[in-house]
């Protein structure tokens, strides 16, 4: 659906946080993401952490109170473990984003649960 150019900058330039932005989605502010195709798309299940792109060409990440299903195309899809960052993105500060894999989003997500899990049993052996 987007250009390699698109792509490149998803990668590459700063997005600030609009000040419309709400619990439904933060939207971004940055350089045009240009589509390869002008056709809309029927709308499909989103979630919290996808990255819908406007007819505008900029980004809208959907947060803790989006909606269940969109219709603008989708650009990328934030890993669950940084969903807690994004909610504290504050307007008009830069932000920039990285490709990585499943498999490396996955191993995140593992490693912040066995630290969740190591705070847990320090906070329970310290006040039990």
């Amino acid at each position: 659906w987007f250009t390699g150019e698109a792509i490149n900058l998803l990668q590459s330039a700063p997005f600030t946080v609009s000040e419309t932005s709400n619990r439904m989605g933060l939207r971004l502010n940055g350089p045009e993401l240009k589509r390869k195709n002008a056709a809309e798309l029927l709308s499909v299940a989103v979630m919290p952490g996808t990255m819908q792109v406007s007819p505008d060409g900029q980004i809208l990440l959907l947060m803790a109170d989006a909606q269940t299903t969109g219709g603008y195309p989708r650009i990328g899809q934030l890993a669950a473990v940084d969903l807690h960052l994004a909610a504290q993105y504050q307007p008009g500060k830069e932000y920039h984003f990285r490709q990585i894999s499943i498999e490396q989003a996955e191993q995140l997500w593992v490693e912040q649960e066995k630290k969740l899990k190591t705070l847990e049993r320090d906070y329970l052996l310290h006040f039990s």
